[in-house]
């Protein structure tokens, strides 16, 4: 047997092994990231002016006044 063509074969899988080993990490750390960012949630809604008198007011503007 040939030691040139031995450790090329050697060398494609180490490269290998360092490719999928890189996929590893990269996936890892993009799992981490989605887990790690802020989550947007709706905001809650403003609750409504009321006056002294218990009229909702600022929602409808009277057109025919």
């Amino acid at each position: 047997m040939d030691v040139s063509k031995a450790k090329p074969q050697q060398v494609q899988q180490a490269q290998a092994a360092k490719r999928t080993q890189e996929v590893r990490e990269t996936q890892q750390r993009e799992a981490q990231a989605k887990a790690t960012a802020p989550q947007k949630t709706e905001e809650p809604k403003p609750k409504p002016v009321v006056n002294s008198q218990g009229q909702t007011t600022g929602r409808l503007l009277n057109v025919t006044a």
